[in-house]
């Protein structure tokens, strides 16, 4: 099913919301919203859909999460039992990113928050002890008030920005992002690959683009990327792919060839690979779980 628009509301003397959230279970289902987000799980566990992705979430999880991602964290299925006295509990804050003006933004001392934020139009979930740094800067700025509340804000979007402790989301086949932040040889190949990925891309033509030898581009590539080139274009075709089975009710064969791959067979090969699931089963996951999000739409409390 295609995600719904969510309309946030601030209120007058706000520029950004805080969610302090305690209730049963998360209750808002597939959706975007043109606003940043900051989710951190104090008290919970469940699945998360970000995008392409399909991930479980526990307790102290801390994800942000670009503007206009579709997402849904859905609580396990313990949460929705009448007997079930746990629920759950999440710090979540959303702004849009015109809170940075746009000089603001642009001095040098916001170069790394401002590549945080292009980043996340993959939405990044953050690793390891950065985790409980973190979440003990989500719990500061609860705590606060007023102007302190955004300086703090902006304290913990530069940790996120320099902690290497982190893995994306969605693929970048999916977002389609063109990543602003990585040197300008690098825009140009993804930028041709992200144009051209329906059709066959040879080796030579992107050596072209840049010009380089086929060597040289490889090895440049897979030291920016860790990946090799055409293991890189996969993940877009695999992220297309998604897109158009989840919310185009694409078939598995149609979203195969619709994504530049030839070959059945090889399609699903690759995205195994790359998802960790067949094509088959993650559609299992998304329309089982998706049928009961539309059927939920109608009783979430969404502010409108």
């Amino acid at each position: 099913m295609k995600p719904f628009y969510q309309k946030l509301v601030t209120l007058p003397d706000q520029s950004v919301i805080f969610f302090d959230e305690e209730k049963p279970h998360f209750d808002v289902p597939w959706h975007f919203h043109p606003e940043i987000e900051i989710l951190y799980v104090f008290k919970s566990t469940g699945t998360s859909y970000i995008g392409d992705s399909i991930n479980s979430f526990n307790k102290g999880a801390i994800s942000i999460i670009g503007e206009n991602v579709p997402h849904w964290w859905k609580s396990d299925k313990e949460y929705f039992q009448e007997k079930n006295v746990n629920g759950i509990k999440a710090l979540i804050i959303q702004f849009k990113k015109e809170i940075f003006d746009t000089n603001f933004i642009n001095i040098p001392e916001m170069n790394s928050i401002k590549e945080l934020l292009e980043k996340s139009k993959r939405g990044i979930q953050f690793l390891g002890d950065s985790r409980e740094r973190l979440g003990r800067q989500m719990v500061r700025i609860f705590r606060c008030a007023g102007i302190k509340r955004i300086t703090e804000l902006i304290i913990l979007l530069d940790m996120m920005a320099n902690t290497a402790e982190f893995r994306f989301h969605a693929s970048i086949g999916y977002t389609k992002i063109i990543n602003t932040y990585d040197f300008n040889r690098f825009n140009k190949v993804h930028e041709y690959m992200v144009n051209n990925f329906t059709v066959k891309i040879a080796l030579d033509d992107v050596c072209d683009i840049v010009n380089m030898t086929p060597t040289a581009l490889c090895r440049y590539f897979k030291r920016h990327t860790g990946k090799t080139l055409f293991s890189f274009l996969n993940e877009i075709r695999i992220g297309h792919a998604c897109k158009l089975m989840i919310e185009e009710n694409t078939s598995i064969s149609d979203a195969c060839f619709r994504s530049g791959f030839n070959n059945l067979s090889h399609f699903n090969m690759q995205f195994k690979k790359a998802m960790h699931l067949t094509p088959s089963a993650y559609l299992l996951f998304y329309k089982h779980d998706h049928l009961y999000a539309a059927k939920s739409i109608k009783k979430s409390r969404i502010p409108y």
